[in-house]
């Protein structure tokens, strides 16, 4: 299985997360970049936070596809709970799906580059300069290196897709 990490970073490289909206606007097209690759591969994986606050206001978009939640014990009937990044994937393959989309949060995110299972990254590098946002990391003696596949302009926002060597 494929699986895309979609993730907003700052100039200084912290993950620019929705809660922090209020300090820092995307712009919509940018912003709406991961759900669309959701589209794309008809899933989304999620993590509790981000679940909880894209729920109802993405209700439309979540109903079509297939929604899994990043959490150690189960949170809704209607929904996937993932217990680890390889639960999420075993999940999804068994459902039929050759990809999968990975849109937040934090501890989301590092899940699936500790465990090596992100094969692209889509980073939208935003102008801005933020305090407290997240950070990508995975353990200490874990490297993974990736090669840029595409770079895009989209006004002052750079989109980078990096793909796994």
């Amino acid at each position: 299985m494929k699986v895309q990490l979609v993730a907003n970073l700052s100039a200084n490289g912290q993950l620019i997360l929705a809660a922090q909206a209020n300090a820092y606007q995307a712009p919509q097209e940018i912003s709406g970049m991961g759900f669309a690759k959701a589209i794309e591969c008809g899933n989304v994986i999620l993590g509790l936070t981000t679940y909880q606050m894209f729920a109802a206001m993405m209700k439309d978009v979540l109903d079509t596809l297939e929604v899994v939640v990043m959490n150690p014990e189960d949170i809704d009937a209607d929904v996937y709970t993932a217990k680890s990044a390889e639960d999420a994937v075993a999940y999804l393959e068994g459902k039929g799906f050759a990809n999968a989309c990975v849109v937040g949060g934090t501890m989301t995110f590092n899940s699936f580059l500790g465990a090596g299972l992100a094969d692209d990254l889509y980073f939208n590098l935003f102008p801005v300069v933020i305090h407290g946002g997240g950070v990508l990391e995975t353990e200490a003696d874990k490297a993974f290196e990736y090669t840029l596949a595409d770079a895009k302009p989209f006004g002052d926002v750079a989109t980078l897709h990096f793909v796994k060597k």
